[in-house]
């Protein structure tokens, strides 16, 4: 009896390839705009950050640019920190931008909370009022605001710096609004039958959900009062209540009678954006959170 023994087949795959995925050009081009412009960006401040580095005995930053300080040293800090009262002026904008912050914290996501969730009359013109306020340039404003802070009896105070910027925060107003908008309105209607007033369903439902736009608030609010320099340098006269803006605009003339090389100019500079990146690396993530966040729709 013969027996049938079944030859193995055997499957040829040499000829499929997966392909390969190729970036489209058009994401190429994308991708080489953006390296450019990071690259333009970051230029001038690694030549700034060299030349405060670099101790030079010239007036004029060293050009063609020097990415890596010829002759290192820190003797530059060390005059800007014995001659500029630089920590003054330090201490005076980290006092300011603390206290603007405390009232845009409290006083935007109330306003918005009211603009987006609330009902009461006139709702629609008073929201048009304050949003005029951003087509107004704020230096057609600075006369009537000088007055108003002068005869509040408040200039050369840190509250006459920092109310200005809370008088005319529409932006921020409006940004806390539509993220507002996006968030459920079944929780507003829960707490309303759970028996809650307004104010506890703002804080107990609403307020937790706003730490993403509360954090992109205080960064772009820290930043502006950080780089703030007409308002501080007209509403104060004091040397010792300047901000880190009016000093540097002082310590960068020959005001005071003293010349000043670029490598003193450039660590002036460099002292004055420390605390301003360190907010913004510690919570730039936050910013990210909140243009997700207000994607979700109910």
């Amino acid at each position: 009896m013969s027996t049938i023994q079944a030859k193995p087949t055997l499957v040829k795959v040499s000829n499929i390839r997966k392909k390969e995925k190729r970036m489209p050009t058009y994401v190429l081009i994308y991708y080489f705009i953006l390296v450019l412009v990071a690259i333009t960006i970051i230029i001038p401040f690694i030549w700034m950050l060299s030349a405060s580095f670099d101790r030079v005995n010239t007036y004029e930053l060293p050009y063609p640019p020097r990415f890596i300080p010829a002759n290192f040293s820190s003797f530059n800090y060390k005059m800007v920190i014995t001659n500029m009262q630089i920590l003054v002026y330090l201490k005076n904008t980290i006092i300011v931008a603390i206290m603007s912050l405390i009232f845009q914290l409290i006083l935007t996501p109330m306003c918005g909370f009211a603009f987006s969730k609330g009902c009461f009359p006139g709702k629609s013109i008073i929201l048009i009022f304050i949003l005029s306020n951003l087509m107004v340039p704020f230096e057609t404003k600075l006369s009537a605001i000088y007055n108003i802070v002068k005869n509040m009896g408040l200039s050369n105070t840190y509250l006459g710096i920092v109310l200005p910027g809370v008088m005319t925060s529409a932006m921020f107003i409006f940004f806390m609004k539509k993220f507002c908008d996006d968030l459920p309105y079944d929780l507003y209607e829960s707490g309303v039958l759970d028996g809650a007033s307004k104010l506890r369903i703002f804080l107990q439902i609403y307020l937790p959900l706003m730490g993403p736009a509360l954090a992109t608030i205080a960064v772009l609010d820290v930043m502006n009062t950080w780089n703030d320099l007409l308002w501080p340098m007209i509403v104060v006269n004091k040397h010792e209540m300047s901000t880190i803006q009016v000093g540097l605009a002082m310590f960068s003339s020959d005001a005071s009678g003293i010349n000043r090389h670029a490598g003193m100019t450039a660590a002036a500079s460099m002292l004055s954006i420390i605390p301003l990146a360190l907010v913004f690396i510690f919570l730039q993530r936050y910013i990210v959170e909140s243009i997700a966040v207000t994607g979700i729709k109910q």
